[in-house]
C-alpha cells in the first residue's frame, strides 16, 4: 500500500471527507493509518496510542481492508476488550468505512461459543421439562419462540432477561458438543458463525476469545496457519490494548472453585428444574454392574463432605482476613498443614469418583439416543478431575515456580464461593511465546498506552520489544480536542486524605462535595468510585437529596451495564454512580456528560494478591513496586477515567478529582502530567461550585 493511498483516504478532500458529511480531517488519524500500513509492510509489532477523537478504528480498518483484498491468504483478527466496541466495529464502523471507500470484503463476528444457544441442548431440555415448555409464561417457552426468529442465536440478542440457570442448560458447550454427528448441525448458530469466520478476511473478536485461542494453540502446539478456536490468521490488531496484561492473566490462571465443583457433582447426582432425573438415574438402568451406582453415590457423598471441609477451612482463613483475597508465599507453606490435608482429600476423592465414572461408562449399554448423556457424564467427571489437579499442583510445594499462589472468596446473595488459584507472576513470556512471536503483524492500540515514557511501562508488562531483530514501531498521536479551552480540571487541595482512621469525615466530605458539584452542573455527571462499598455508602446518603432536587440518580448494580448506559445517555441531566469497568468504555458525547467526578485515585487495592506479588517481585529485584507498577497502573486508569469527558470537538466539561494526594504528594505531579493539558485553576472545596457554574454556564 503506497503512501498515496493513505493520503487519498484520510487527507483533506480525501475519500472520507467526500463521503462523510460530518468528517473532520485529523492529522493524527492519517499518521496512525500510515504507521499501521508500515507495520503490515514490515511485519512489525506496533504500539500506538491514539488520543480520544483520533478515529483509530478507521485508521486501522482501512489498512486491514486493503491487505485483505490483496491476497487470498490474508486474514486480520481484530480483538477488542469490550463487547460494546466489538459490536460497534462490526455493525457500524466497518460497513460505514466500506461504503465510503467503495471497497468490500467478507467480515465476521467471533464470540465464545458459550454466548450461543445450542439447539440440541434446548430440544433435550424441552423434552425433559415438557410441562414447563408448554407454558407461554415460562422462559423455556419464550426461548423456544426466540430461537425460531433469531438469526444470530446470541444470548445478547434475547429480548428478555434470561436466568443463568436456563442459560447454562442450553448454551453451546464445546465439551458436550457432538459436532458433525449432531442432528441440528446444519442449523447450529455457532457452527454457522464459525463457517462465516472461516470465509471472512476480517474477523472481529474479543480479548476473551483471542487469549482462549492463543492458550489452546500454545498448549497443543498448533500454529496460526491452522484452525483452532479462531480460523487461521496472520495479522492481529488488539484494540483497548491497555487491558492485555489483566485479560491475558485471567486466561492463563489455573483455578479450583468449590461452587463449580459442587455444580458438576450436582449435575451428575441430582435432577434439576428442567430435568426430573439425574444423569446417574438416566444411565443407571443400562449399567451391567448395578452395585457400581451405589459405590459412586458413596464417592459423591464423600467428595461433597471433603469439599465442605476444605470450604470451612478456607472460609475461616477469609474471616480472619475480612474476606479479602490471601496471597500464599513460600514462607507460609509450613502453616498450611490443615489446608494440604483437606485439599489432598478433595483431590483423592474426586480422583476416585472420576475413575468410577470411567468404569461405569465402560460397562454401560445405554442406547444411542442417550449418547449425549453418556458424553455429559464423561465431561462432568473430567472437569471434576481437572479442578482437583489444580489442588494437587498447589500442594506440591517443591515444584512451585514463578507463579502467584492465592486463595479467593466471592460472596453473592445466597452463598460464598472459594477459589484456589495459580497465576503466572509475569504474563510477558507467555504473550511473546503464544502471540507476538507467532504472527506476521501485531498492532496494539488504545487511547491510553503511553505514560510519556515511550511505552516503556506498558511494553515491560507485556514483553515488548522481545527481539532486536523484529521491528517494534511506536507512535503516540494526541487528541485533536481543545482541552485547554474545553476542559476544566479541579483538584481541591483541602480534600482529606482517603485514610481509614478519618473515614467518617472523609465520607461526609465526599457526599457533600459530590452533591454540590452535581447541583452546580445540573446533573449530566459520571461519578467514578474505586470501591463498590463506597459507592453504595455515598448513594444511600445522597438518594433523598437527589430526589428532593428532582435529579435522576442511577447506580451500577441496579440494572445491566447496557441498560444503565442507555438510560444515562437518554436522560440528559441524570447522574451515574459507577465503579471499575465504567472507568472505560463509557461513550456519552454531547451535553449528557459535562461533569466527571473521580472520588479517589484508582490505585489497585494492596490486598490484590497477584498485584501484590508482582510489586514484591520488582522490589526484590532492586526496583520499586510502587513507582514501577502501582503508580503507573493507577495513572493509566486515571487517564481512562479522565477520557470519559470529551467525546467530540463540541463537548465541554469539568473533571473534579476529590483526592488531595494528586496535589499533596510528589507523585501527583507525574499523574497530572500524563493527562491532556487542561485549564487547571487552583481551588479549595469552597470554590468548586462557583468555578463549575462559571465554566459551564457563565
Amino acid at each position: 500500500m503506497t503512501k498515496l493511498d493513505i493520503d487519498r483516504i484520510f487527507d483533506k478532500d480525501g475519500l472520507l471527507e467526500q463521503h462523510f458529511p460530518s468528517y473532520e480531517y485529523r492529522e493524527g488519524q492519517l499518521l496512525m493509518a500510515d504507521l499501521v500500513r508500515e507495520s503490515y509492510e514490515k511485519g512489525a509489532v506496533a504500539a500506538i496510542e491514539a488520543g480520544t477523537g483520533i478515529g483509530k478504528s478507521f485508521a486501522y480498518l482501512a489498512v486491514a481492508l486493503y491487505y485483505a483484498m490483496q491476497s487470498p491468504d490474508e486474514r486480520t483478527v481484530i480483538a477488542t476488550s469490550t463487547i460494546n466496541l466489538q459490536r460497534q466495529l462490526f455493525e457500524k464502523d466497518i460497513p460505514m468505512l466500506f461504503s465510503f471507500l467503495g471497497m468490500n470484503c467478507k467480515i465476521a463476528l467471533a464470540v465464545g461459543r458459550g454466548n450461543y444457544v445450542c439447539i440440541n441442548r434446548f430440544v433435550q431440555t424441552r423434552e425433559e421439562a415438557s410441562l414447563l415448555s408448554q407454558d407461554p409464561n415460562s422462559e423455556l417457552y419464550q426461548v423456544g419462540q426466540w430461537i425460531k426468529q433469531t438469526d444470530s442465536g446470541l444470548f445478547a440478542d434475547v429480548p428478555f432477561r434470561l436466568s443463568s440457570e436456563l442459560r447454562s442448560e442450553v448454551c453451546c458447550d464445546g465439551d458436550l458438543c457432538p459436532n458433525h454427528q449432531c442432528a441440528y448441525f446444519r442449523e447450529c448458530f455457532f457452527f454457522k458463525a464459525k463457517a462465516k469466520a472461516k470465509e471472512a478476511k476480517i474477523v472481529v473478536s474479543n480479548h476473551h476469545l483471542l487469549f482462549t485461542d492463543a492458550q489452546s494453540r500454545y498448549l497443543n502446539g498448533v500454529d496460526y496457519d491452522e484452525e483452532m478456536i479462531l480460523p487461521p490468521y496472520n495479522r492481529l490488531i488488539i484494540d483497548e490494548a491497555h487491558n492485555i496484561e489483566t485479560n491475558a492473566t485471567e486466561y492463563f490462571t489455573d483455578e479450583y472453585d468449590s461452587q463449580e465443583m459442587l455444580r458438576q457433582i450436582t449435575r451428575i447426582q441430582r435432577g434439576g428444574r428442567y430435568s426430573s432425573k439425574s444423569l446417574l438415574e438416566q444411565l443407571g438402568e443400562y449399567s451391567t454392574e448395578p452395585d457400581l451406582i451405589d459405590r459412586m453415590q458413596d464417592d459423591i457423598h464423600l467428595l461433597m463432605q471433603e469439599v465442605g471441609t476444605l470450604d470451612q477451612y478456607l472460609l475461616g482463613v477469609f474471616q480472619k482476613n475480612e474476606f479479602q483475597p490471601v496471597l500464599i508465599k513460600q514462607e507460609h507453606q509450613g502453616r498450611l498443614g490443615e489446608f494440604v490435608q483437606a485439599a489432598i482429600k478433595v483431590s483423592q476423592a474426586s480422583g476416585r469418583l472420576a475413575a468410577k465414572i470411567n468404569t461405569f461408562l465402560e460397562h454401560n449399554k445405554a442406547p444411542e439416543e442417550l449418547d449425549s448423556k453418556v458424553n455429559e457424564l464423561k465431561v462432568r467427571g473430567t472437569r471434576i478431575a481437572l479442578m482437583s489437579e489444580v489442588l494437587a499442583k498447589f500442594c506440591n510445594f517443591p515444584l512451585w515456580q514463578d507463579e502467584v499462589h492465592w486463595f479467593n472468596a466471592e460472596a453473592n446473595r445466597t452463598s460464598k464461593s472459594v477459589q484456589v488459584r495459580i497465576t503466572p507472576l509475569s504474563i510477558a513470556p507467555l504473550l511473546v511465546d503464544a502471540v507476538f512471536s507467532k504472527l506476521q503483524t501485531v498492532i496494539c492500540t488504545s487511547a491510553t498506552l503511553d505514560l510519556n515514557d515511550d511505552f516503556a511501562f506498558w511494553g515491560t508488562r507485556v514483553g515488548l520489544p522481545y527481539d532486536e531483530e523484529r521491528p517494534f514501531l511506536k507512535g503516540a498521536f494526541l487528541s485533536p480536542f481543545d482541552y485547554p479551552n474545553r476542559v476544566m480540571l479541579l483538584t481541591p487541595s483541602d480534600a482529606p486524605l482517603p485514610a481509614k482512621d478519618i473515614e467518617e469525615g472523609y465520607v461526609q466530605y465526599l457526599c457533600s462535595a459530590i452533591f454540590d458539584a452535581v447541583l452546580s452542573s445540573g446533573g449530566g455527571a459520571l461519578v467514578l468510585f474505586t470501591s463498590y462499598a463506597m459507592l453504595k455508602r455515598v448513594k444511600a446518603a445522597l438518594e433523598q437529596k437527589f430526589e428532593m432536587e428532582h435529579l435522576t440518580l442511577l447506580a451500577q448494580g441496579e440494572m445491566d451495564r447496557y441498560t444503565l448506559l442507555s438510560t444515562f445517555i437518554a436522560e440528559k441531566d441524570s447522574t451515574l454512580f459507577a465503579t471499575s469497568s465504567f472507568w472505560e468504555g463509557v461513550d456519552a458525547p454531547g451535553d449528557t456528560l459535562r461533569l466527571v467526578i473521580i472520588a479517589k485515585l484508582p490505585f489497585t487495592v494492596p490486598s490484590d494478591p497477584v498485584f501484590k506479588a508482582r510489586c514484591e517481585a520488582i522490589d526484590k529485584a532492586g526496583g520499586s513496586g510502587f513507582y514501577q507498577l502501582a503508580l503507573q497502573s493507577a495513572t493509566m486508569k486515571l487517564k481512562q477515567g479522565f477520557g470519559r469527558l470529551l467525546r467530540s470537538t463540541s463537548d465541554r466539561g469539568v473533571v473534579l478529582i476529590l483526592d488531595s494526594r494528586v496535589v499533596s504528594k510528589n507523585y501527583g505531579v507525574y499523574m497530572l502530567r500524563a493527562l491532556p493539558e487542561s485549564y487547571h485553576p487552583e481551588t479549595v472545596r469552597e470554590g468548586i461550585c462557583d468555578k463549575i457554574e462559571n465554566f459551564l454556564y457563565g
